[in-house]
């Protein structure tokens, strides 16, 4: 058990924040815009992570995959990949993540 603790504390850690902020955009309403649409009016790679992840806390897949279609379809898979982390995801498999969702964010602005 020490092992996985050492191993994964940030992914913890990040997780931990993330409950937190659930619980308070749940709970009070209150959320923190993003910058990139704040200052340029189109949407960003993420936009719509938020209610992606309330509608699926609540079971909406509907509004889930309205929210952010690509981070649906590809957050259990980078969550898998962030516990089980190896080389190849580092020098292989994060670039084309990357890259991909570069592209999903100029395609759902055109």
């Amino acid at each position: 058990m020490k092992t996985f603790y050492k191993k994964n504390k940030n992914s913890i850690f990040w997780l931990a924040c993330g409950v937190l902020y659930y619980v308070i955009v749940r709970y009070t309403d209150f959320s923190l815009p993003c910058p990139f649409r704040y200052l340029t009016g189109y949407l960003c790679p993420g936009c719509g992570i938020t209610t992606l992840l309330l509608a699926l806390a609540q079971g909406d897949f509907a509004a889930a995959r309205s929210a952010n279609i690509f981070l649906l379809y590809t957050l259990p898979f980078l969550a898998v990949s962030i516990v089980a982390r190896t080389r190849y995801m580092d020098k292989f498999v994060y670039p084309c993540y990357a890259t991909a969702l570069l592209i999903f964010g100029v395609y759902r602005n055109m």
